[in-house]
């Protein structure tokens, strides 16, 4: 929570003001997706070779205090869907799957329905 200074000092002296600033995007992808990202400005962007380069970028980006979102080719995460699911518990970073160049696989449904299995303890489909 953000306080202005005045705000801050009506608390009590036990009192503790965080800054978490979040405001940095991350693009995983191929290499027409990350140009299409790079465009736009977003700098933080990589075409990974492997899926352990995936995996490695995912968990690299993740660990980014400063890290907002992290969007992620669909076809790039079904190869780290695991990492994905146990990340995504945490509220931030935020991980999106997105579709790339030939469109939508259906991979966001799949990662989507693990999320609330595991949250609700049922499957619900979507």
């Amino acid at each position: 929570m953000l306080f202005s200074r005045q705000q801050s000092m009506s608390l009590s002296s036990t009192a503790v003001v965080v800054h978490m600033s979040s405001d940095k995007i991350a693009v995983i992808g191929d290499r027409d997706t990350v140009t299409g990202f790079r465009l736009v400005g977003v700098s933080e962007c990589a075409v990974p070779k492997s899926t352990a380069e995936t995996r490695d970028l995912l968990y690299q980006y993740f660990r980014d205090p400063t890290m907002g979102l992290i969007l992620i080719t669909e076809p790039l995460a079904t190869e780290v869907e695991d990492a994905i699911v146990e990340l995504s518990q945490s509220p931030v970073p935020v991980i999106l799957l997105v579709p790339d160049r030939d469109g939508a696989t259906g991979a966001y449904e799949a990662v989507l329905r693990d999320l609330i299995r595991r949250a609700v303890g049922i499957d619900i489909n979507i």
